[in-house]
């Protein structure tokens, strides 16, 4: 129960940081040379076209972990008797 605990406010502690930090735009990251290069979460946030490729490459990632899972347990399975020629 404590790990349920922690975790959450381990999530409530990044989410606190990352409002905080994009409150009035402020950078989050400084840059020491160029403050104007610094990195705030408007620009350092993906584009639309990347969330979406991110979105359907993360659906299609439990097929292809399901895939992997298959095919090791079929290299790996001990031989059947009837396998054997």
């Amino acid at each position: 129960r404590a790990l349920w605990a922690s975790g959450a406010g381990s999530v409530a502690t990044v989410l606190a940081l990352l409002l905080a930090a994009g409150w009035n735009d402020t950078a989050y990251y400084p840059s020491l040379s160029d403050m104007q290069s610094s990195l705030t979460i408007r620009n350092s946030s993906s584009s639309r076209f990347t969330l979406r490729v991110m979105a359907v490459v993360s659906l299609l990632l439990p097929v292809v972990a399901g895939y992997v899972a298959y095919a090791w347990r079929a290299v790996t399975r001990p031989p059947r008797p009837h396998d054997a020629a």
